[in-house]
């Protein structure tokens, strides 16, 4: 057996002996569904953010250009979007390794081109008013935001292997486009986040994961991995999911000198629980929910 496949056997083995727990802990992970009325932030209580998810994935098709736009209308501090790589290399925003869930395509993102991507219809899945809606690139993303909020780029690896470049692209877009004052990169993957520390660039950054289990050194980005947090000192943050989100978990972090937005959350109460535990920042899907004074 070849090194390469025992390195496969062996991350597949991890990722069976984390799915049930994953499943069992996140159900359909990342929405919470939602809920009303909304809340609303008051003006002297400690600044927290407040994260638009997928653009604003509760108004719009998520990742598109209309979401993002849905977004800027809210009073939320972020745009958070994900990219990938085309077959040509071009960096696009999508979600998922496939064009399946969210457009009326199939295949892989790494084996389309941005024209084939292009053709799509990545909006009428979810209702027909948003016939015609495209999957962006990251520079019309870019120009669409322009500093009006600040944009959350959560950079993601493809079904099999990771984008050749992908990071070297993404910090060569914020460039062209002057963004480096209002963009933070996160990924849940240690190999994306060792380039982006590794170019001559500074740029704040995230590392993503599922959660930390109680009592044990182990944690769960998108496998299973054992000790802390060290490795991380680069990062500004270690974002959580809602459902492993703790007072004492967060304060560890802060004690660590980690910030922490938690994904993903739509309920507003929720929100607000979430903020009183001390959460420096909250991703939705509904960030037209909340208000400021």
């Amino acid at each position: 057996m070849s090194e390469r496949s025992r390195t496969r056997k062996r991350q597949w083995w991890k990722r069976q002996a984390i799915l049930p727990f994953l499943l069992f802990f996140l159900g359909a992970c990342g929405d919470s569904g939602n809920a009303e009325p909304g809340i609303t932030l008051k003006k002297n209580a400690r600044r927290v953010q407040v994260i638009a998810h997928r653009g604003a994935a509760g108004l719009a098709p998520e990742n598109t250009l209309a979401a993002v736009k849905k977004g800027l209308e809210t009073q939320a501090d972020f745009i958070e979007i994900d990219v990938h790589q085309s077959k040509d290399g071009e960096v696009v925003v999508i979600h998922d390794p496939t064009v399946d869930r969210t457009t009326n395509g199939t295949g892989r993102v790494a084996d389309l081109t941005l024209a084939e991507l292009k053709k799509l219809d990545a909006g009428i899945k979810l209702d027909s008013a948003f016939a015609g809606e495209r999957i962006p690139t990251l520079a019309q993303v870019l120009r669409a935001v322009k500093g009006k909020k600040k944009l959350l780029i959560e950079l993601k690896k493809g079904e099999e292997d990771y984008y050749p470049g992908l990071e070297e692209k993404t910090i060569q877009l914020i460039r062209e486009n002057r963004a480096e004052e209002w963009c933070v990169l996160q990924s849940f993957y240690d190999p994306i986040l060792d380039r982006i520390w590794k170019a001559d660039f500074v740029i704040p950054t995230q590392k993503l994961i599922v959660g930390k289990i109680p009592f044990l050194p182990v944690f769960i980005d998108h496998e299973l991995k054992f000790g802390g947090f060290d490795r991380y000192s680069e990062a500004t943050a270690i974002n959580v999911h809602r459902h492993f989100a703790s007072k004492a978990f967060i304060t560890s972090l802060h004690n660590q000198g980690f910030k922490t937005f938690i994904w993903t959350e739509d309920d507003p109460k929720n929100i607000q629980k979430l903020f009183q535990m001390g959460a420096d920042g909250v991703m939705t899907n509904h960030p037209e929910l909340i208000k400021r004074q």
